[in-house]
């Protein structure tokens, strides 16, 4: 154990328990996340979007998985993790999306093949510098890559400074979305890449994760599309 910790022992976030950002027995108040498409969010067996989501012209993603219901729990770890850089609660979060991932046969399957990339997902630079000063996506992704022994890669930019989704109706969700993101100047490996897996803490409708890999599969539409979040929010 550091001299730190000792002297500036963690608390567990939600009943103040030492040693822990996360006690025991409140790690047992994260629900799991029901099966579903990313599109429609109808049942859907290991996440994967269903047929009629795939014919569909505007939707791109091929996965999604989602470890966590968006219960009050999960909130107040995901508002700690953005606002208050609990950056320790990274390491316990991965842990549980890797048990997830090797739980799920689909993306398992992915994992031994090359060329498998995981990524975050950008913030606009106002946002990342003058509001939150870090990006939890990347941070997230960076772990994720870490223990699955993946590249990390980070090769988009957002261009567009975006009104907060939360806030907005499905219609304008999109519309606040259009043309916000770009590549960066180095993005050629993604001739070579088989597999991407993009990484977010909480998605609502899945407008951020759709315009995304729009984009991506405009330029590489061979490229196998995975959208891995801490938990879903409803609509």
């Amino acid at each position: 154990m550091k001299i730190l910790d000792l002297i500036f022992p963690k608390q567990c976030i939600n009943c103040w328990k030492i040693w822990e950002y996360l006690c025991k027995d409140c790690k047992k108040q994260l629900k799991p996340h029901r099966e579903m498409c990313s599109s429609c969010h109808k049942y859907s067996n290991n996440y994967e979007t269903c047929l009629d989501c795939k014919t569909a012209k505007e939707f791109f993603l091929d996965w999604i998985l989602i470890p966590f219901s968006y219960t009050w729990f999960l909130k107040k770890i995901i508002l700690k993790l953005k606002y208050y850089h609990k950056k320790d609660l990274v390491d316990f979060l991965i842990d549980r999306v890797v048990i997830a991932i090797y739980a799920n046969n689909k993306l398992n399957n992915k994992l031994v093949q090359w060329n498998v990339v995981v990524s975050g997902i950008p913030s606009h630079w106002h946002r990342r510098y003058f509001v939150k000063w870090y990006n939890q996506s990347y941070l997230l992704a960076k772990n994720l890559s870490k223990k699955l022994w993946l590249e990390y890669k980070q090769f988009l930019k957002k261009t567009k400074k975006t009104k907060s989704q939360a806030s907005l109706d499905r219609a304008w969700r999109l519309q606040n979305l259009k043309n916000a993101f770009a590549f960066k100047w180095d993005f050629s490996f993604l001739e070579k890449t088989k597999t991407l897996i993009l990484v977010d803490d909480i998605t609502t409708t899945g407008a951020t994760m759709n315009e995304i890999a729009k984009l991506i599969k405009h330029k590489y539409p061979k490229i196998s599309i995975w959208w891995v979040v801490l938990g879903r929010k409803d609509s």
